[in-house]
Order: C-alpha cells, then structure tokens, then sequence
C-alpha cells in the first residue's frame, strides 16, 4: 500500500485520525511520521518524537514478514510510565520509501478482573469492619453487663434493707413498692445476662463433632421436672437422633427451644412435648413441637428478634432474647430455623445443622 503525503484524504486518514499512528522506515527504524493521537498518547512533542528511535518507545519488534500483524508490546511515555498496547503493522510506500504504518492500540484491564479485584478489596474491607464491629459490640457488652451490675446490687440490696429495717414504718403499701424494686432489678439483672449470652453465642469458637441430640433432650427434660415436680408433662424424645455440631451450642438451642415449650404449656392440662427429626428432601429436619399456647403466625417473622414478645409478660415470663440466641446458633451451624403455630394449639419449632 503507498501513503503519500499528497494525498487528498492523507490528513484525514492519518493526521485527525482518533487512533494513535506512527510511521516508521522498514529497514532503518527511523520514524518518518506521527499524528497527534500518537503525541498524545506518549506526551511528546512531534520534533521530540521524530528524533527517537524505535528502542526508546521500549519493547518494539518489527513482524519478520511484510504482512499485516499485531504484536503486544511495552511502551514507555516521555515521563517513564509504561503502557501496554498492541501494535498493529501494516506494510506501507511512505516518501517512496519502504514502511510500516503502526497503529496503537492500548490495552486496558479486562472489565471481568477489575470488577474481581474491587470486589475483593470490598469483601476484605467489610469483613475487617464487621470484625471491628463484633469486637466493639463484645466490649461494650462485657462493659455494660460490669457497669450496670453494681449498681443494681446496690439498688437491690439497699431496698431489701429498707424492707427488713424500716418494713413497719413503711406500711403495707411502701413494703409493696420496695418489692417491686428488688424484682425490677432482679428482672434487669436477667435481660443483661441474656444479651451477654446472645453475644457469646455469635463470638464462640465452633468444635463440630458428632453429638448425641436425644441424650441432651432427656436431660435437659429431667432437669425441668426436677425444677416443677409438680408439673405433670409427657415428654416424646426420638432415641438416636444424633448432628454434626458443636456440643455447648447444640445444649444451648435445645435448652432454649424445649424451655420454650415447657413454658408456654404451663397453662395447659395434659401437656406434652415432642423432641425428633425428620427427612424432608434429603434434609434432616429436627423439631421441638408442645400443644401449649402457640401463637398467630401473622407476626412469626419477628419471632427471633431481640426483646420482641409474642405474649405479655404478665402471662409468660422471659426475656424476649431466647429465640435470639438459637437463631444465631443455627445459623453458625450453616442451617436455618422457622416455626409453625395455631393460637392454643401448640407451637413447633424446625431447624437444620448443615455444618
């Protein structure tokens, strides 16, 4: 092909061209031509430019053969930065001289592994703040639990002292206001244990082993009863129901969902409460199900959050940071857990271990 400078459409073709351009002599190196994409690009003046040759650019090397090639290359700037292009050769007449018009096109990272690369430093990022975040929240937990427990013994301690000191001065009805207090306090003294338990329970290192499920629910049902003798509750625990979790946490959920059960059947005769597991899909699904007291489902979504009740305190006693605490343990586990409910119907429980 011969580019000639008395070309009608050279300028257009080569010197308003977007693309970066450069002539060079085939045989010499030396370049004969460059448009101002080109001077832009390597931030040289043309007179600077049409003195170098073609090592002071970096790694540039020619095809052997006088066809069309693009070739990666290394290039340098006038202020030492590199850049990498390709370079596209194309065999050309240039001034009746043998040449190659060279096209530059620079090559940018692929959009798929900037878009992984942000994506991890933003994964990095978050992950250290969440980090940062559990270590405040752990702080200022055990801070709270140390500073609040104080003057709560104070508070609870001075007012039994009123009580048996000044009791008859005080009369029926102050007797009344002071053992409000001390319940008050005892009432706070659970809610921060309770929080403390619900932060230990997401901080805890995990030890999965295999762990015998039905053994912990008997003796977690003998303990009851031992508790309220006088409570006459049927207890149906599957024998071999076994998981792949960590024992303290796995003693800690049922604890808190047989718990559960047993509380909200108090009020009801013939009470029971079923312990097992079953398949579903190929999933094991265990369940802790009571025919107490059940609740509507229309506000089973906020089951497991912290310090909402379903029930009134003067009805059932709690913290309202139960639920909290298993769902947190379930979902270390790598399962999840949901409920099933008719009001004074009973109420069950499901969840999954897939640790």
């Amino acid at each position: 092909m011969a580019l000639r400078e008395s070309d009608a459409g050279y300028r257009e073709l080569f010197e308003e061209n977007p693309e970066a351009m450069w002539v060079c002599h085939r045989e010499t190196g030396q370049f004969l031509a460059v448009n101002e994409a080109a001077l832009r690009l390597y931030g040289y003046r043309r007179n600077q430019f049409m003195e170098l040759d073609l090592s002071r650019l970096g790694q540039v090397a020619p095809p052997a053969c006088d066809e069309d090639r693009g070739l990666p290359s290394l290039q340098r700037r006038v202020d030492g930065t590199e850049l990498e292009v390709q370079l596209t050769w194309h065999p050309v007449t240039f001034q009746n001289e043998p040449a190659h018009l060279v096209l530059v096109r620079q090559l940018q990272p692929t959009r798929e592994g900037d878009d992984q690369a942000e994506l991890r430093r933003q994964v990095a990022e978050q992950l250290a703040q969440l980090e940062a975040a559990h270590r405040e929240l752990e702080a200022f937990s055990y801070s709270v639990s140390h500073d609040l427990r104080a003057p709560l013994r104070h508070i609870d301690g001075f007012s039994r002292a009123l009580l048996d000191d000044y009791g008859e001065q005080l009369g029926s009805q102050g007797q009344e206001y002071l053992t409000r207090i001390c319940q008050a306090t005892g009432k706070m003294a659970q809610l921060i244990d309770a929080v403390l338990q619900l932060v230990r329970a997401g901080r805890c290192e995990l030890e999965p082993r295999e762990v015998d499920l039905s053994v912990k629910a008997q003796v977690i049902a003998l303990e009851l009863k031992h508790q309220e003798p006088q409570r006459a509750v049927e207890f149906e625990i599957a024998e071999g129901v076994s998981a792949q979790a960590d024992a303290k946490q796995a003693r800690q959920l049922l604890e808190i969902l047989i718990g559960n059960a047993w509380k909200f059947s108090s009020k009801t005769p013939g009470a029971r409460i079923r312990f097992g597991v079953r398949d579903e899909g190929g999933e094991r699904v265990y369940f802790v199900s009571d025919n107490g007291a059940g609740f509507d489902m229309t506000y089973a979504e906020k089951l497991f959050t912290v310090f909402h009740r379903l029930h009134r305190a003067d009805e059932f006693e709690g913290s309202g940071v139960g639920l909290a605490i298993a769902q947190r343990i379930v979902t270390r586990h790598g399962g999840r857990i949901w409920a099933e409910s008719v009001p004074g119907k009973g109420a069950t429980f499901y969840f999954t271990l897939s640790r």
